[in-house]
């Protein structure tokens, strides 16, 4: 903004019918600015004393030749001539008294602007007019005496609002231009530094939109931050037996009473910012309940005097004034209030306990009400605090049945719902509160009759309801996992044997056989159970990750081809690769299921309507990006996101909730098993990251999934390059036929009778182990003597991981190779660490098992 001239200081003013109406300084100031203060007045003027003139000299003319010339026309000639001087003189006289009238009201309304001027210059708070630029049109003598105060010279017209309140007031300052800009008024608390070393002065800054883009500006003083100090202030709240406390939403303090200034040490009168009594964390809380439309209660540190760290609790409630400020209640956890490790006594509050019960009653965070009726069933609200009238969303007044407050089940009495509160036991009972918002869980807790009369407080604790069934479901989703998992490792085992059967059935009976058609079936069937068994591990989290560093935009052009053949020709793919991803440490393979799991559910989606586009969208992004997608506690630093949105039929609330959960399907007619999602889901966080999902019935639906970036260290990056060139250099079989030594430790009697019996004839030498115990003491006995260690990972006793730990220096350079249906989290470190050792998931077939060996031998001899 520009700063304008300075007005002059008063106007000259002067009345009567013919006194001309001056403009005053805020007319000069308004015509400077482009603003017209009288419309059209300028213009009329003129041409109205250019008629008075003419009509005055066209009735002479006609006069004088009336008397010279009017005997020559005859009578009638001069009866004309006398007629058209006459008119003329009527207009003559018309004009001069319109002209009188006009300067008389001109002079009045010039009068009542001059008024209005000196009113407006009289006025003890500052005020301001702005242009439509923002630029100073006029001010009054206040603003400039503030202006002054603040060493800012007026000599070049008054400061604008942003020279005079700068610093933390920009923001305040810029939203109420913003709002006067759209032709709304506004209204935010501003700043600026006292004259001298003294405290900082407040003000309230409220702006009105005025006519052609003009704007007046209002500063009014606010009190001083010790106000509840001031004289008239309750003696309750300055020396109550809690802190209390007013703050705005900056975390600048209003107003503290006597007893919190005494427990942190601070003189009245000194400005208190949030974090001058409160630990880092405990402000920052504050700062997030901004907004928060019911009352909060926080843990926080208090910093007291004399160096002392306590910790005390803050009862603290917004108001939905503008600007929000919040009323805070500051108590300890000691049994006289006053936090635990600071010397402030309570004799003050004690001597004064009688007297605080109707102010704290009208200020609790919770809801109170005073009862008037013997029975429960006629009793009504006598009064109640406003806490509890907004809870019930204005419905809890005086006068109001207290039963007609919530919803009853048909089945249930009043006598039944209340009786925990009712037993005097000091228990609560629980109930359903009807509000506006619909209905709310809140504890009620109720005293004895007294004279007719009871107190009832309520507790609202639909947060605390809603937390405890995200606890059951987690709890119920652990024992599913934990079910999986353990019928996983026995499943897979048996699922083992059958495919070793079925593949000798199927190399004794080839193509043609009678008995070739129905083995395939008995093998697509066995596949199609060892993939279910897989996505219960991916759901339950228990599945073993090969953990690599890799681009993320690398995977999803490699998976490209097969998403393409998993979609119908009516779906097109749309791929948006972002730019500066970070890289991701996550299993590769488990990252191509997402996307092939989230693919085909789109696909399905899209099918009813006749195809669509599905559109797979990745992007950089920080740990407040994912914060604010919903996600509690990510980690700093770069996150990796992949949006994936199809144009289907959508998803309503309901089934929104649900899709996660296992088992849950809406294609149960197609075949679906519903854990699809819920092995995306299970992949997601086991990798360490968050997944999302927006949808609306006929709006399509889009899936958030958050990975979180990983630098790769040099050891890291040396590891990736050995693997990539290995990969490229390693044989493959060409048969399955070999040889070697190989130690097989396997605790199912039958899986390994036969896998031990397919190798043999195999050509390979192998000797058999029960267990880890077992295996060792062949080891010790053997050392170095095998070329292969076939081992499974989970065993009773010693498992195969620990088998290595202990007997690494007994193998050699024999290669390693583990096999398991189920894994617990810490063998995928294991396996991410240590590159060498490779790993076969159950359940496999013969000829999987047969290839493995033999890469595995062949990459030690080369």
């Amino acid at each position: 903004m520009t700063d304008a001239p300075a007005a002059p200081a008063a106007p000259t003013m002067r009345t009567g019918a013919d006194a001309p109406a001056e403009a005053g300084p805020m007319d000069a100031a308004a015509e400077d600015a482009g603003l017209a203060p009288s419309q059209g007045v300028s213009r009329v003027r003129p041409l109205l004393r250019l008629v008075l003139w003419t009509a005055g000299l066209g009735a002479l003319v006609a006069a004088g030749v009336a008397i010279i010339a009017g005997a020559a026309a005859g009578w009638h000639g001069v009866v004309l001539l006398g007629g058209l001087a006459a008119a003329a003189m009527l207009v003559l006289y018309a004009l001069a008294a319109g002209d009188a009238a006009g300067r008389a009201l001109r002079g009045g309304e010039g009068a009542r602007t001059g008024l209005a001027e000196a009113a407006l210059e009289a006025s003890p708070d500052p005020l301001l007019i702005t242009g439509p630029a923002g630029r100073t049109i006029w001010a009054n003598s206040a603003y400039r005496t503030l202006a002054r105060e603040a060493d800012l010279s007026d000599m070049f017209g008054a400061p604008a609002p942003e020279r005079l309140f700068a610093g933390a007031s920009a923001a305040a300052l810029y939203r109420l231009a913003r709002a006067c800009a759209r032709g709304e008024a506004g209204q935010e608390i501003v700043s600026m530094p006292a004259p001298g070393a003294g405290a900082e002065r407040r003000f309230q800054a409220d702006v009105s939109p005025m006519d052609a883009g003009a704007a007046l500006w209002r500063f009014a003083p606010r009190r001083a931050p010790d106000a509840l100090d001031a004289p008239g202030a309750p003696d309750w709240a300055e020396h109550a037996p809690v802190g209390l406390f007013l703050a705005d939403g900056e975390g600048r303090v209003l107003g503290a009473n006597a007893t919190l200034r005494g427990w942190i040490g601070v003189e009245a009168g000194k400005a208190l910012k949030l974090r001058d009594f409160l630990s880092p964390e405990s402000a920052d809380a504050f700062a997030r309940s901004r907004g928060a439309r019911i009352a909060m209660r926080l843990e926080a540190t208090l910093k007291a005097r004399g160096g002392v760290e306590s910790p005390v609790v803050l009862a603290l409630d917004w108001s939905e004034a503008t600007p929000a400020c919040a009323r805070v209640v500051v108590y300890g956890l000691s049994p006289a209030g006053a936090p635990p490790g600071i010397a402030q006594l309570a004799q003050a509050g004690a001597a004064r306990g009688g007297r605080t019960f109707d102010d704290m009653f009208a200020t609790a965070p919770f809801g109170l009400a005073r009862l008037d009726g013997m029975a429960l069933e006629d009793a009504v609200i006598e009064d109640a605090n406003p806490a509890f009238i907004a809870l019930s969303g204005g419905v809890a007044i005086p006068g109001k049945r207290f039963l007609d407050l919530f919803r009853i089940a048909g089945g249930d009495t009043p006598d039944l719902v209340f009786a925990a509160a009712l037993a005097g036991r000091g228990e609560p009972s629980e109930a359903c509160l009807v509000c506006g918002q619909g209905v709310r869980t809140v504890q009620v807790f109720m005293t004895p009759v007294r004279a007719g009369k009871r107190a009832v407080y309520v507790m609202d604790v639909t947060g605390w309801k809603e937390l405890e069934q995200k606890v059951d479901q987690a709890g119920k989703m652990q024992a599913v996992g934990q079910l999986a998992s353990g019928v996983a490792h026995d499943f897979n085992n048996m699922l083992t044997v059958v495919k070793f059967h079925l593949g000798e059935l199927l190399a004794r009976h080839p193509v043609g056989d009678p008995s070739y058609h129905d083995l395939q079936q008995l093998r697509s069937v066995s596949a199609r159970q060892a993939g279910l068994v897989r996505q219960l591990l991916a759901f339950s989290r228990k599945q073993t990750f090969r953990m690599t560093v890799f681009d993320l935009s690398e995977v999803l052009s490699d998976c490209t081809h097969m998403l393409n053949q998993i979609l119908e020709e009516t779906v097109r793919l749309d791929i948006r690769h972002g730019r500066d991803l970070p890289l991701i440490r996550a299993d590769r393979v488990q990252i191509d299921n997402i996307l092939v799991n989230l693919a085909t559910n789109a696909r399905d989606a899209m099918k009813a309507q006749g195809g669509g586009v599905l559109t797979i969208t990745t992007e950089a992004v920080d740990a407040a990006r994912v914060r604010r997608a919903g996600a509690p506690e990510p980690v700093e630093g770069p996150w990796a996101a992949i949006h994936v949105a199809d144009t289907g039929i959508g998803m309503d609330e309901a089934t929104r909730e649900k899709i996660f959960e296992p088992f849950f399907t809406t294609k149960a007619h197609q075949g679906g098993s519903g854990l699809g999602l819920s092995t995306v889901y299970g992949i997601i966080k086991q990798t360490g990251g968050y997944l999302f999902v927006e949808s609306k019935p006929g709006k399509g639906t889009v899936f958030h999934i958050y990975l979180p970036g990983h630098e790769p260290s040099p050891q890291e990056a040396e590891t990736l390059v050995v693997e990539a060139a290995a990969a490229d250099i390693r044989p493959e079989p060409r048969d399955q036929a070999g040889h070697g030594r190989i130690l097989f430790v396997e605790d199912e009697q039958m899986l390994r009778s036969v896998a031990a019996s397919t190798l043999r004839r195999k050509g390979y030498e192998v000797v058999e182990a029960c267990d880890g115990e077992e295996a060792l003491e062949i080891l010790e006995a053997e050392p170095e003597s095998f070329d292969l260690l076939l081992s499974d990972v989970v065993m009773p006793g010693m498992t195969g991981p620990k088998l290595l730990e202990r007997a690494r220096h007994l193998l050699g350079s024999a290669r390693i190779v583990f096999v398991s249906g189920y894994a617990e989290e810490d063998f995928s470190d294991t396996l991410s660490a240590d590159l060498a050792i490779s790993f076969l998931p159950k359940p496999f077939e013969i000829q999987d098992l047969a290839e493995r060996v033999k890469q595995e031998l062949a990459a030690a001899r080369a």
